[in-house]
């Protein structure tokens, strides 16, 4: 039996038919994944970042899975370089990847570690401990050098934290707004709009490249000021092509959308959007009003 190159563990590997330039890898912990043969002969990575890539196609597989597909991931040298420049996981995102997954199921092993994205078992210990602390999982850590882990249930209030991970950033006050930064519709949005969300006491939220700080890419900018927000108000007048990415993730999290779009514009909506409820707006007044609204029901 081989050893999976990235995480150590068992696995299988075989030339990928008919121009045989990717390795098809079937891993116990990673899963199934394809590596470009160059890089499968060669492959040296930092000790410290391979959790990285195990969990990201361990993540990639859990996905595959819901959806029935046997696309598998393919690793080759840039996608190594894309999933390596990622940005991190914080502490409390690897802790609801853990409590969600054992809601799902209360077997803790290596799989459960991939999953939770931790750096070593000495971090999930950290975390696993923290769940037992906060009375979230009844249950116990045992063994010096090799520690055991055991769960006897999930209590009331692991239950209910499990719970209000399904509604997303129920106290931020945030609302992210996304449109096309032309000179009018700027005039529209900083004026109107951010006036109908700071009366209802939110806080108006735009990422663009003059408020993104530093260098860091506009696209994790935007991910993670999505990831905080409330709401989003997805403006669609004039088909910008990150409003869409931006409502696509929005769903993904579960963030209330706001769909507008201007009367003009209204008849080049995306097929994939016509079926959401939008918001036809005529100037900055009636926007205003209209968003107003809108929010009053969501909240």
């Amino acid at each position: 039996m081989e050893k999976c190159k990235i995480c150590k563990n068992e696995c299988t590997s075989n030339d990928v038919p008919p121009d045989f330039n990717n390795k098809a890898i079937d891993c116990s912990l990673c899963g199934k994944y394809l590596m470009e043969e160059c890089l499968y002969d060669d492959f040296t990575l930092d000790e410290s970042k391979l959790y990285l890539v195990s969990s990201w196609i361990r993540e990639k597989n859990d996905e595959l899975e819901k959806t029935g597909s046997n696309n598998y991931p393919l690793i080759n040298g840039k996608k190594l370089d894309e999933i390596l420049k990622l940005r991190k996981k914080s502490i409390q995102e690897k802790f609801d990847l853990m409590m969600e997954s054992l809601n799902i199921s209360q077997k803790v092993d290596n799989l459960l570690m991939a999953r939770c994205w931790v750096k070593n078992e000495s971090e999930f210990e950290n975390l696993f401990q923290k769940s037992i602390d906060l009375e979230y999982v009844k249950g116990k850590v045992s063994g010096m050098s090799d520690r055991t882990y055991t769960v006897h249930g999930l209590t009331f209030d692991g239950l209910e934290y499990i719970e209000s991970l399904e509604q997303p950033n129920k106290s931020s006050k945030r609302i992210f707004v996304a449109f096309n930064f032309e000179d009018n519709m700027i005039s529209i949005f900083d004026s109107h709009v951010r006036e109908a969300i700071e009366e209802l006491g939110f806080i108006y939220t735009v990422v663009n490249q003059d408020s993104s700080s530093y260098n860091r890419a506009i696209s994790d900018e935007i991910i993670a000021t999505l990831k905080s927000c409330k709401i989003l108000i997805a403006d669609f007048t004039n088909q910008r092509n990150s409003v869409y990415f931006e409502a696509g993730f929005a769903m993904g999290m579960g963030i209330p959308i706001i769909w507008t779009c201007h009367e003009d514009h209204i008849e080049e909506l995306s097929f994939d959007t016509r079926q959401f409820p939008h918001i036809v707006w005529k100037d900055g007044e009636d926007l205003q009003q209209q968003i107003m609204n809108r929010i009053r029901v969501i909240v």
